[in-house]
């Protein structure tokens, strides 16, 4: 079960949705893969911890009581649950951690952290927090009191925020050039900025958000079919789509498991 909720009206410049997921025990464990995905996280752990599986086989990891996790340029991990799972995860708008905890985005891109080692032990007492509230919505509440208090002590929105705005209004099909120059600096001005602030380059963090919105209107109307989506998302063509899918999640549009679906396009609502 995966239940998204609203934060409140004074931080939604900076977080996204929260998002409650429980997964009741099995007798078998399951693997999820975890594409890339355009948004950064806290995600706090209460259930089952579950393990952490590299791609390349580097390292195999038990998930922390609060991590901090940053946006993915492509697929690198896949979660085993085993038992059951109960997460409730906060998810921030593009630059909306970085700017309430004074985070620069290329530390956390393609990475993930026990957030008490990055972000401090408030990380600790807010866990604590949540798992002594009694239903999802009484976790938002606390969460949105833990957050509002930073909201004095935030950055000022970056330059390059407009952008990021209008790449997820469109989907991602945008003109990168074009979005240098609405914001009167040059091409690779832009691009070095959008890489300071995101930790991702404006053209592959499009392609990220084009890959998103793709899964999210599949979710939402699951009788489309690709070839409509891919004209709809500017995609030259269904193969181009389908290469931007193996590179971005290691699957084919048609591969997609519904756990990937759903994670995906819960991230992917605006």
């Amino acid at each position: 079960m995966l239940r998204p909720a609203e934060p409140a009206k004074n931080l939604k410049q900076f977080v996204r949705k929260y998002v409650h997921l429980e997964v009741p025990a099995a007798s078998s464990p399951r693997f999820w893969s975890i594409p890339a995905r355009s948004t950064t996280c806290i995600e706090f752990t209460f259930g089952n911890p579950y393990r952490i599986h590299h791609v390349d086989g580097s390292r195999l990891e038990i998930t922390y009581p609060a991590t901090l996790i940053g946006a993915k340029t492509h697929r690198r991990i896949q979660l085993e649950l085993s038992g059951r799972v109960e997460t409730f995860a906060i998810l921030f708008e593009p630059t909306g951690l970085q700017r309430l905890f004074s985070l620069p985005g290329t530390e956390i891109v393609n990475e993930h952290y026990e957030a008490d080692m990055v972000l401090g032990s408030a990380m600790a007492r807010l866990r604590s927090r949540l798992g002594e509230a009694k239903s999802f919505q009484e976790r938002v509440q606390v969460a949105d009191a833990f957050l509002g208090v930073l909201i004095p002590y935030a950055s000022t929105e970056h330059a390059v925020d407009d952008a990021v705005r209008e790449i997820i209004l469109k989907g991602g099909c945008v003109q990168i050039s074009g979005l240098a120059s609405q914001l009167g600096i040059g091409l690779r001005q832009f691009q070095r900025r959008f890489r300071d602030v995101l930790g991702i380059s404006p053209k592959r963090y499009a392609r990220i958000v084009r890959f998103e919105a793709a899964i999210s209107r599949k979710t939402a109307s699951p009788f489309i079919n690709w070839t409509q989506i891919a004209h709809e998302l500017e995609y030259h063509d269904q193969m181009h789509m389908i290469r931007d899918f193996q590179l971005l999640s290691g699957q084919s549009p048609s591969s997609l498991t519904p756990q990937f679906e759903l994670l995906v396009a819960t991230v992917a609502e605006a």
